[in-house]
């Protein structure tokens, strides 16, 4: 006998089930049942499968909706911001323009001022000086007789100007003074001595027949005055 032989007559021997043979077969209800209930599970699996597909892609839309806004939101800012920079830029250059405009003029006008700088200044100096000195003669300082007596006698040497009898007029302050100093001398010359509360000491006023000679502060101040503006002309 060969040992393939004896291989399958010395087969492992196994025990029967002797439940299985007793058990019933399934009724075929439940078989039914059972395929039905699979049926209805495969149906939900789906149906939950399509909600959470809408339901992941509503999601989706919205959070696209979403990065959209903020990419447009992103966007705008940065075409605001460079037509604000550019706005910005354009209103700085008018401005600086406007700037250099009005400079370049002040710049002209004060040329302009330094032209006319040497005539304006001296003839400004002269009517404050001529201003300070009003005020001094006018009502700070003493008179002095000295000053008219010395002008009478300058006068008396040039009488011979004057034609017919002449009036010497001096202010209230000087007469006493010209009359005992020049009394005697203005006699004999037939001069005519009056007093003046309204004219100012150290001046006097001489009139005659075929005019007068204007000698008083007020004339001889009218007189600087009338050179000072003289001199403000080009």
């Amino acid at each position: 006998m060969s040992t393939s032989d004896q291989q399958k007559q010395w087969q492992a021997w196994q025990p029967r089930d002797l439940l299985a043979e007793l058990s019933p077969p399934a009724p075929k209800g439940e078989i039914l049942a059972g395929k039905a209930s699979s049926e209805r599970s495969q149906t939900e699996l789906k149906h939950h499968q399509q909600l959470a597909e809408q339901k992941g892609f509503a999601q989706g839309v919205v959070q696209g909706v979403e990065e959209g806004k903020k990419q447009g939101y992103e966007q705008g800012m940065a075409l605001g911001r460079k037509e604000g920079e550019a706005q910005a830029l354009a209103e700085a250059e008018s401005q600086q323009n406007a700037c250099l405009e009005r400079l370049t003029l002040l710049l002209e006008n004060f040329q302009n001022s330094l032209d006319s700088l040497d005539r304006v200044i001296p003839s400004r100096l002269v009517q404050i000086a001529l201003t300070a000195a009003r005020e001094i003669v006018g009502s700070q300082c003493q008179p002095d007789s000295k000053i008219v007596l010395e002008r009478i006698q300058q006068l008396l040497q040039q009488d011979s100007l004057f034609k017919g009898p002449l009036r010497l007029t001096v202010s209230e302050d000087d007469r006493l003074r010209v009359e005992e100093t020049l009394g005697s001398i203005l006699a004999k010359r037939g001069w005519e001595l009056h007093g003046d509360a309204k004219m100012l000491p150290g001046g006097c006023l001489i009139t005659a027949e075929d005019g007068e000679l204007d000698a008083t502060l007020d004339a001889r101040w009218q007189a600087l005055c009338h050179l000072s503006r003289e001199d403000r002309q080009p």
